[in-house]
């Protein structure tokens, strides 16, 4: 065999090696947002700080959507409220509503005592939408089992704080409706107990469906249900079949990493529910 004959074959198969390569890489999937980015993909509501944290008791403005519109509508609760507000502020410009959000991280919408900074944002919240008078109020609040209140100045159990937790919430709802306000509670979405579904698909990138988790949400950690239901004018809209279809909680959609954590989905997924929202939100400004 020529020595151009066998450079001919070297490269030829170097080639192959090459072309070997790229397939391998086109094999893996991207994702989106990326695997360094999704902890943080929070949406602008928290990135412009209106998500409050520790001592501070009183909400910024904090107003999206058609701002100064006669159609006003609030966002009130914890980080599981939060979570809502990218596609809330969708439908808030779709619709020409003045969006105002009054979140606390860990702080219930629900009225108990989880601590005295907690407790006076809560007070100041209520006080603000009394004033305000917005039409609807979107509520959303954590059910899962690292939630708590604190009684004679011990913190209860998750079992000895549902009752409480029941009625705090029934309170809640119960002064929005004596405000004038309709109300709509978006009721709370499974945690994943096993693992980080993002860090999960990473360790699986081409296969995703290992990192799907179960959809338990037990009924005696539902106190977000149990008051609504209490109340028959309050809408109660239910996401679990729509983000854990047949009970199941897959970790993406297509290429899309639906959790940031082990109990929020992330700004970018939850962007893409905005139609299916549209039309199971209440809209009392119809004719």
């Amino acid at each position: 065999m020529s020595r151009s004959i066998r450079v001919l074959l070297l490269v030829a198969v170097a080639g192959l090696f090459a072309l070997s390569g790229i397939a391998t890489q086109a094999s893996a999937r991207t994702y989106e947002p990326s695997f360094a980015a999704v902890s943080t993909d929070k949406g602008p509501v928290f990135r412009e700080g209106c998500l409050i944290y520790t001592k501070r008791a009183t909400s910024p403005p904090c107003r999206y959507g058609e701002v100064g519109s006669s159609r006003k509508v609030t966002v009130l609760g914890d980080s599981h409220a939060l979570q809502w507000t990218p596609p809330l502020i969708n439908l808030a410009r779709e619709r020409g509503w003045e969006l105002t959000m009054l979140l606390h991280a860990n702080c219930t919408a629900a009225l108990v005592n989880i601590d005295p900074y907690c407790n006076r944002w809560r007070h100041n919240a209520l006080k603000r939408i009394r004033r305000e008078k917005p039409t609807l109020v979107f509520v959303a609040s954590n059910t899962a089992p690292n939630t708590f209140v604190m009684k004679n100045g011990r913190r209860l159990g998750r079992a000895a704080s549902e009752p409480l937790f029941r009625q705090g919430m029934y309170e809640t709802l119960l002064k929005l409706r004596k405000y004038g306000a309709q109300v709509t509670v978006m009721r709370d979405l499974p945690m994943s107990k096993a693992f980080l579904p993002s860090v999960c698909v990473s360790e699986n990138v081409d296969q995703p469906g290992r990192c799907t988790f179960p959809a338990r949400r037990p009924l005696s950690q539902a106190y977000d249900f149990a008051a609504a239901k209490r109340l028959k004018a309050v809408q109660i809209i239910d996401p679990l079949p729509k983000v854990c279809p047949g009970g199941k909680c897959r970790a993406v959609h297509g290429n899309v990493l639906k959790y940031r954590d082990r109990g929020h989905i992330s700004a970018t997924y939850a962007r893409l529910l905005t139609n299916w929202l549209n039309g199971q939100l209440q809209n009392p400004f119809k004719a």
